[in-house]
Parts: structure tokens; sequence; C-alpha cells
């Protein structure tokens, strides 16, 4: 390029800039960056917004503060970089530094960037100002993914009445399948099971398909809700009527709905029958938490048997064995298996407490 005079064109630099930074020439990308003649606010925005792509956010941050002026998209940016991260308060403060004391107006992209930031520290005032701010600049009228993920905000700082409210809000025509599964795993997450259940029926008389993780949502709040036989429907449902695969998400859901409801030999049999090349240890841990709950020694040992050919170095399975043997009497198998785990050198994570 440089012979036909583009090495010093800003246009050009700053794509090949972009295109470095997309693919992962991070050293390419950054070498090009610091040789440039001239750069404009694209330039900086663009590599900035690429290192927070790959996690590189000391560099990205490093680069924001150098630049000699920055708009909305360099704050939504960074503010997006420090959120994926689960730097909630460094995004939060970042926002606040924006709004007041550089006078920035947030787009629509700057709320779906902070809102997570703010579900992940779990305050409710904040989500009630950025709900308040949304309907001033009409972000929630205009963009449905505004609101859908204030519902979810809302839901996940604990404020499930705001969450319906806002989704009653919303009319049936501008509500998509987003919309109705994020007040599904609202009530889930709540243990309002039945509300999920009824919002699910809602949603399929209005004419919305639901895929994988409206069922994920659906089949969770009956498991936490005790609805089993209507969880048992679903499933079902998803399998033979909608055509949906199951992943391992689906089939621990199952599991754990079962267990809890104490149909151990059927939480079992769908455990066995999950495909060998998803099924994982994280399922049978939850069945033997439910015979450990329930107090099935057989079953308790059959599933030990079956960690342990998958994993031998997790402690806690060994001390959950354990605690079934001596909340039965059987004191000897219980040290016996003690001596195992300490044999093998079993980690056992210790606990933790926020007091």
């Amino acid at each position: 390029m440089s012979k036909v005079g583009f090495q010093s064109h800003v246009y050009v630099n700053t794509a090949l800039v972009n295109m470095y930074v997309s693919i992962g020439f991070l050293k390419d990308s950054s070498k090009l960056f610091d040789e440039m003649p001239e750069r404009n606010l694209v330039t900086w925005n663009v590599m900035i917004t690429g290192l927070v792509k790959w996690g590189e956010l000391e560099f990205a941050r490093s680069l924001f503060e150098e630049m000699p002026c920055r708009n909305v998209v360099s704050w939504t940016g960074i503010i997006d970089g420090y959120t994926r991260m689960n730097r909630s308060n460094e995004a939060l403060a970042l926002f606040q530094k924006m709004v007041a004391c550089e006078y920035t107006e947030p787009s629509e992209i700057t709320i779906l960037a902070v809102l997570p930031a703010i579900w992940q520290n779990g305050d409710v005032k904040n989500c009630q100002l950025i709900h308040g701010y949304g309907e001033k600049r009409g972000f929630n009228a205009f963009d449905i993914r505004v609101s859908n993920c204030l519902i979810d905000t809302y839901a996940k700082c604990g404020c499930i009445f705001s969450a319906s409210k806002l989704f009653e809000d919303i009319s049936v025509e501008r509500k998509n399948l987003v919309s109705w599964t994020s007040i599904i795993s609202g009530f889930a997450m709540h243990g309002m099971g039945k509300e999920a259940v009824e919002n699910f029926e809602r949603m399929q008389k209005v004419g919305l398909k639901p895929n994988r993780v409206t069922f994920l949502s659906v089949l969770n709040a009956c498991s936490h809700g005790g609805l089993v036989e209507e969880g048992l429907k679903f499933f079902d449902k998803m399998v033979e009527e909608c055509e949906v695969l199951p992943d391992i998400k689906h089939y621990g859901c199952l599991v754990d709905m079962l267990g809890r409801a104490g149909r151990l030999e059927q939480a079992e049999k769908v455990a066995l029958g999950i495909p060998s090349e998803i099924t994982n240890v994280v399922v049978w841990r939850t069945l033997l938490g439910a015979c450990s709950f329930h107090g099935n020694v057989e079953m308790g040992e059959r599933v030990t048997r079956k960690i342990l050919e998958m994993e031998r170095g997790y402690g806690g399975d060994y001390v959950l064995m354990y605690n079934i043997f001596a909340g039965v009497g059987r004191y000897g198998d219980a040290e016996r298996l003690r001596r195992v785990m300490d044999e093998r050198n079993a980690l056992k994570v210790p606990g933790r407490s926020l007091v």
C-alpha cells in the first residue's frame, strides 16, 4: 500500500487496525496503531473495542485514558469490557463519570452494557434510575432489547414485582420470545413455578414457539416449584412436539426436579439415559445430593461409584457419601470411605463466609 500512497491515510489504516484486531492479531494491530501519523476518533474506538473483545481490558483502559476526546461509543465499549469481566463496580463508576462528569448522554447500547453490572451488584435502585432514564429518552418504547434487559435485571435484583409489572406494560405485539423467556426465568429464580408455567402457556397462545432457553427456564421453575408432572410434560413436549434436542442443562434440571421430589429411581434412569457425549459429573452429583437428602444408601453407593469413575479428586463426593452412611448408622463404612479419601488426597474446597 505504501507504493500507492495509502500508508498515511487515516481511513485505510483504521480499516487495517480493525481487520487485525477483529481476527485477534493484537500485536499487529497495536504496532500499526502506534505507527499511525494521524488517528481519528474511530481509530481509537476500533482499537479499544477490539481489545475488550479479546479480554485485554487493562490495555484497553490505558488507551481509553490517553484518548484526546471521547464519544458515547468510547464510553460504551470500555463499560462493556468491565461488565463482561464481572468488574461491576468499575463499570458503574465509569457510567457515573460518563454522565455526571463528562456530560455524555448514554445510548440504548450503553444501557444494555451497564444493566448486567447492575444485576451483578443486585442494586435495584440503580435499575430503577436506568428504567426512568430509558422512559425519558424513549429507549423502552422503541427498543425491546432494553425492556427485556430491564425485566431480567429487576428479577435478578430480587424485585420480581417490578419485573412482572414492566412485562405486563409491554404490548403483546411488541413482546418477543426473549421477553417471555426473561419473565419465565425471573419467576423460576424466585421459586414461583405456577406463575412461570402460566406465562409459558400464555406465550404459546400468542403463537410464539419456545426455544431451548425457554424450555430450560420453565423446567427450572418446575424443579424449584415442585411441579414434577408439569416438568415431565414440558420435557416431553420439548423433545417430541418442538423437536428441540435436550442438552446437559435440560437433563440436569430433570434429574434435579425428580431428585427433589424423592423420585430417585426415575432420576437415576434419566441420568443413565443421557448420551455419553454430553453427560458430566455434575448431573451425578445432583443425584447424589438427592440420595443424601432422602437417605437412600443403596443408590447413593451406586451413584458414588459412577462419580468416582469420572472424577476421583473432589473430596465433596466422599464427604456426601460419608454423611449418608453416618446418617443410617453405618459408621464403619463411613470411616472406611474417609480413609479412602485421605489415601487419594481428595480435595475438599473450604467453605467461605461473608461475615
